[in-house]
Parts: C-alpha cells; sequence; structure tokens
C-alpha cells in the first residue's frame, strides 16, 4: 500500500509518501503567505523523488486541523480532489494526535499547543501513550494552568509565542519538547491512516475548526 499524506494546517506544508509503513520521502515547507500556490508542486515533487505514480497511490491522507482555516479548507480540498480522480479512499487525522503521536514514547502527560491568533492556542491534553484526555479546545494560554496538573511535554509554536506564560504560571510542570515536534509530520499522519481499520474511516472527511471563522463571526455580528 502507498499512501499519499498531507497537512497544511499550520504555517509548515508537509507532504509525505508511505510505502510499507515506512516514509519513503517527505517535504516541509515554512510559508507566510498560505499553501494554496504550493501544495501541487510539493506532492508532485515528493511523487517523483519517491519514484511512485499517482495511479499507485492507494491512499490519501489529510491533517484536519484544528488549525488555520485556510490551511486546513486548501488540504481537506487538494486531498479530497486527489482521493476523487485516483479513485482511492481518503482518511482524515487530527492535527494534534499526530503531534502527540509523534513524541511517543513519552514519560510525560503531552500538551499540543498550536497558535490560534487572537491570543489563543489550539490544544488538547493527551496522556503518556498518546491517548487523547480532553477535548480539541482553543483557550487562553493563562487558563491551561487549571489543565496541567503534573509534569507535562508541550509541543507546538504556542511554546515559542507563550513560553513565558507557560513557564510563569506551570514552573517545573513545563516542559518544552524540541522544535522538530511543533508541528504535524504527513509521515506521521499517512502511517496513523494506514493504521486506521477501515471500517472505522467514515464516509467523510471533515475539518476541526474548534471554533467559528473570523468571516463566520463577522457575519454573525452583522446579522445581530
Amino acid at each position: 500500500m502507498k499512501v499519499l499524506a498531507l497537512d497544511s494546517s499550520t504555517s509548515r506544508l508537509s507532504v509525505a509518501l508511505i510505502r510499507d509503513s515506512k516514509s519513503v520521502c517527505e517535504r516541509e515547507l515554512d510559508t507566510k503567505a498560505g499553501h494554496a500556490g504550493l501544495i501541487l508542486s510539493v506532492i508532485d515533487e515528493v511523487l517523483s523523488e519517491s519514484g511512485t505514480l499517482r495511479v499507485e497511490i492507494g491512499l490519501v491522507a489529510v491533517g484536519t486541523g484544528p488549525g488555520s482555516f485556510t490551511g486546513i479548507r486548501i488540504g481537506l480540498a487538494t486531498a479530497k480532489g486527489l482521493a476523487t480522480a485516483l479513485g482511492c479512499p481518503l482518511a482524515g487525522i487530527p492535527t494534534l494526535d499526530a503531534m502527540a503521536k509523534a513524541a511517543l514514547p513519552s514519560s510525560l502527560q503531552i500538551m499540543p499547543v498550536v497558535d490560534a491568533k487572537k491570543g489563543e492556542v489550539f490544544c488538547a491534553l493527551y496522556d503518556k501513550n498518546g491517548s487523547r484526555l480532553t477535548d480539541f479546545m482553543n483557550r487562553k494560554p493563562a487558563d491551561l494552568a487549571g489543565m496541567v496538573t503534573e509534569d507535562t511535554l508541550f509541543l507546538g509554536n504556542g511554546c515559542e509565542l507563550y513560553r513565558d506564560r507557560f513557564r510563569n504560571d506551570l514552573g517545573g510542570s513545563y516542559h518544552e519538547g524540541p522544535a522538530a515536534l511543533w508541528y504535524a509530520h504527513a509521515s506521521v499522519i499517512g502511517i496513523m491512516a494506514l493504521d486506521m481499520p477501515q471500517k472505522s474511516r467514515p464516509s467523510d472527511v471533515l475539518p476541526i475548526y474548534v471554533r467559528a471563522s473570523d468571516a463566520t463571526l463577522l457575519l454573525q455580528k452583522i446579522r445581530s
């Protein structure tokens, strides 16, 4: 089985080709201008580098968020279009789940914190085995002190933005993971999708937004 996996839910675009449950090729690119004009070219680069024809892909996997609203939409639309064109299944993996998975094995519980703008982070708490203990949330950094009661490994670009707050509020319970684990890796998403029982894959892959987009909030404000 060859799996094409991608994630564009954050400022880092990640695309990987998985074969026999191993990553054959992975490309990651940081961008501040969005992924719309890059994602297809990076996919083509990964396929070419791995010597894979599009018709050989048996599964498409995509990170479903939470994260950038625009990035999630771009990634999901691209993945759905490819899966439809290739006539192969599509699997969605929550971005924070993939981040926690990449940190295993861990001796600490895990808290991915991804910049959600507006002074907030998208987050969820996981046990040391990578099982999710909470729902996906968007919270003010100060709110996390009430959720973290033991030593916890923090991952994500929220660490860079709110490191001082976390250290001040959590003290010795705050442990910061390496920058290599701050973003979801498409290779992890692909392997997680491959390990997902086929019968447990939903018929439609939906985005995980957690909160309403700015456009939706503006429309609600206008209507009220």
